[in-house]
């Protein structure tokens, strides 16, 4: 009676008994955590071209706290491709903690995703790279729909680019090159672009890379610095690029809208540094900086 009172005990206690007769091996059950994706979402709205950032809550909801200093981190597939992670928490998560981070990371360099039009599979997988042992490996993912609609992404509407620079004694020439894709769609007589025409068209570098005085686009997007100046505001130049298509647009639209060109989505800036000024010449070049960027520009005069 003492003996099946005492196995009664250790079963309340959370021990796992091998034989209540007594003839079998007592051992405890080992402890372990086990984290889950209870809510996965997204800090912006998703449109086509705009960047999404993922965000996920995780909880731990084993009997023992993740190990400290080592990551709990989250893949963010989509439609099965691993575009971006977060993996900045370190500390210990203890039995029923839970925590909701953003993607800081991914594996082409940027912790946001490039949305496209249609319905896809947003999954957030916890502990994607097997760094902890949990009690139960089989529940890390959650899968939610992604609806991406296709119409303009408004991120910045502007026509210049700012460089910073360092301070000479002389005048110097900036010279501003933009390379992205051009897109165009059907409009309504009031303006609106109509969902699911918006369309790539191609992709193009505006601007010129080295001044070219007396040309009649070589000194789009380039401006005169004066002795001194720190910051420079180059406007980024459409006019040679929409000349070339002289009002005839690669795309029909149905009676009723019309053919425009919608937005410049800009991948990356270069700008060169020469020395020299108009009045004189444009001499060597000083200096060079390429910079990734994502932003839409307007291309419409």
């Amino acid at each position: 009676m003492k003996h099946v009172k005492a196995v009664r005990a250790l079963a309340a206690a959370g021990v796992v008994v091998g034989s209540i007769a007594g003839a079998g091996a007592v051992s405890a059950a080992t402890a372990a955590p086990d984290l889950v994706v209870v809510a996965v979402d997204r800090t912006a709205g998703a449109v086509a071209g705009q960047q999404v950032r993922f965000t996920a809550t995780i909880e731990n909801r084993g009997t023992a706290p993740t190990p400290a200093g080592t990551i709990a981190g989250i893949g963010f597939q989509v439609d099965g491709k691993l575009v971006s992670w977060a993996d900045q928490v370190t500390y210990s998560l203890r039995p029923g903690d839970s925590v909701t981070i953003s993607a800081v990371g991914g594996p082409q360099g940027s912790a946001t995703w490039t949305a496209t039009a249609g319905d896809h599979t947003l999954r957030a997988f916890v502990d994607d790279a097997g760094r902890i042992k949990e009690s139960n490996e089989a529940n890390n993912t959650r899968d939610v729909t992604l609806p991406v609609s296709s119409g303009l992404a408004t991120r910045t509407q502007d026509r210049s680019t700012t460089t910073s620079l360092r301070p000479l004694n002389r005048p110097t020439v900036i010279s501003t090159t933009v390379t992205g894709t051009l897109f165009g769609g059907c409009f309504t007589a009031d303006g609106f672009l109509l969902d699911g025409t918006e369309r790539a068209v191609s992709r193009h570098t505006v601007g010129n890379e080295r001044p070219a005085l007396g040309s009649k686009w070589g000194t789009e997007g380039v401006v005169q610095i004066p002795a001194n100046a720190v910051r420079a505001q180059t406007p980024v130049p459409f006019s040679e690029l929409l000349w070339s298509y002289q009002g005839h647009y690669p795309f029909e639209c149905a009676p009723g809208s019309t053919p425009r060109f919608s937005r410049f989505q800009a991948a990356s800036v270069k700008t060169n540094r020469f020395e020299g000024s108009f009045a004189t010449t444009v001499g060597a070049q000083i200096a060079s900086v390429t910079t990734a960027v994502d932003t839409d520009f307007d291309v419409q005069p």
